[in-house]
């Protein structure tokens, strides 16, 4: 339900907490690392990502990892991704660490805030997912990486974005094999609009700019097909992790993703999908804490060789 979720991704609009191949390396073996920065995906200053490269890659052991940062779709950027970005090129990956166009929050946090839609909602935002995946794809023979196997994971609204484009539509050739979910949302749904308007306008309207329409009971299905969850439940989904940590909560707000991570994971079970949910014990909503991001991504990579 909208009400309970908002308590999750409250705060978006105060700038959210943000931080996050065939053969795995051994614990001893990592891979030297080469990085070509800010390639350009598209016209816009955000639309840029960088690769981390293994050195002695070749496309038949080199798969790919997409990773996508937080910051509540209106804020972030790919430099919190620097050092989770090396890690997983040193297991052998290349990494797509990508920026992406931002949903406007002028005039959001007066009071009232100001109404008016935003010029990119969370559907652009996925258009940008996709062309950068399209460039480099387009690179992969040149760059000697997969254009077959690649992966998909993202921290709080990218995780969200992440899962939204590997159970959706652009996925359907199926280049993504697996996602990783590292605290996001799974559902913006809400079962009548009576539930919306318990929240503070601020939150209404930016979950109005956000899904492009209002959240009133006519524009249900809007809500839902910005959902993880029930994209998902419509296309049938692809092997999932769920990562949660222990504190998922953002300031002093209730944390309910354990509900939300265990239904998605029912569904994908009930499908034969394959989905792991994991919980990181003594963690906060950006992972923050020493050794945390270590855990995210060992289980995020054992998940994802195994697929």
């Amino acid at each position: 339900m909208l009400w309970k979720l908002c308590r999750k991704v409250t705060l978006l609009f105060l700038i959210i907490a943000m931080v996050a191949c065939e053969k795995e390396p051994s614990e001893q073996e990592k891979y030297e690392v080469e990085v070509l920065t800010n390639i350009s995906y598209g016209n816009h200053a955000r639309q840029k990502m960088d690769l981390y490269l293994p050195k002695g890659r070749s496309s038949v052991n080199t798969n790919v990892i997409v990773v996508i940062h937080g910051g509540g779709f209106v804020a972030g950027d790919k430099s919190y991704f620097s050092e989770v970005s090396t890690k997983l090129a040193e297991k052998g990956f290349a990494v797509v660490n990508m920026n992406y166009r931002f949903v406007d929050i002028t005039g959001l946090l007066d009071n009232p805030p100001k109404h008016q839609p935003s010029a990119i909602t969370i559907h652009h935002q996925l258009e940008d997912v996709h062309e950068a995946i399209q460039v480099g794809l387009a690179r992969s023979e040149e760059l000697a990486i997969s254009n077959s196997k690649w992966y998909i994971a993202g921290h709080s609204a990218g995780a969200t974005l992440a899962m939204l484009y590997a159970y959706g539509k652009n996925n359907e050739d199926g280049l993504v094999k697996a996602v990783a979910n590292w605290a996001g949302v799974t559902t913006f749904a809400f079962n009548d609009e009576s539930e919306v308007d318990q929240l503070d306008p601020r939150f209404r309207e930016l979950f109005f700019r956000l899904i492009g329409a209002e959240a009133t009971n006519e524009n249900k299905l809007a809500y839902m097909a910005a959902s993880p969850y029930w994209v998902a439940h419509n296309n049938g989904g692809i092997p999932t992790i769920n990562i949660k940590p222990n504190d998922n909560t953002i300031g002093d707000l209730p944390d309910v993703s354990e509900i939300q991570y265990k239904e998605l994971t029912d569904l994908l079970d009930a499908r034969g999908i394959a989905s792991q949910y994991v919980l990181v014990s003594g963690a906060s909503h950006g992972f923050s804490e020493p050794g945390k991001w270590d855990e995210v991504l060992v289980n995020t990579l054992t998940f994802f060789n195994e697929r």
